[in-house]
């Protein structure tokens, strides 16, 4: 059905100049927020404690900015994760293993799109 292959659509975008790889069809504002004002804090190398209600998808906000982060910043270190209990841990490593292989996949896309811009006209002279 449509609406079932729509779950699987999935969203790229900037949060303050840095490329998001975001493992769903839309980003809610608070994630967005969430997403901008981590990175800050980053970029500042502080500390922040933020907080958003249950089921709004903090976690996958979470791992998708901060892999991202790492990706672009690679010298930034570990993200430690922690969990009360193996069932929350097991939901929240399945929403990173989404993360991951979404940014593999752009990724992919990425430098098979320059592979093609960088291949010779067929019609050209040599």
């Amino acid at each position: 059905s449509t609406r079932r292959r729509r779950l699987f659509v999935m969203v790229r975008f900037k949060v303050d100049g840095l490329d998001v790889f975001f493992p769903y069809e839309y980003v809610y504002p608070e994630q967005y927020q969430y997403m901008y004002h981590l990175k800050q804090t980053l970029d500042a190398q502080g500390h922040a404690v933020l907080e958003m209600p249950t089921g709004t998808g903090k976690t996958v906000a979470l791992f998708s900015l901060i892999t991202s982060y790492q990706l672009a910043h690679p010298a930034t270190g570990k993200l430690i994760y922690c969990t009360r209990t193996v069932p929350e841990m097991e939901k929240a490593l399945e929403e990173l293993r989404l993360v991951t292989r979404y940014r593999v996949s752009e990724l992919a896309k990425d430098r098979s799109a320059a592979e093609d811009h960088q291949m010779p006209d067929a019609g050209s002279a040599a």
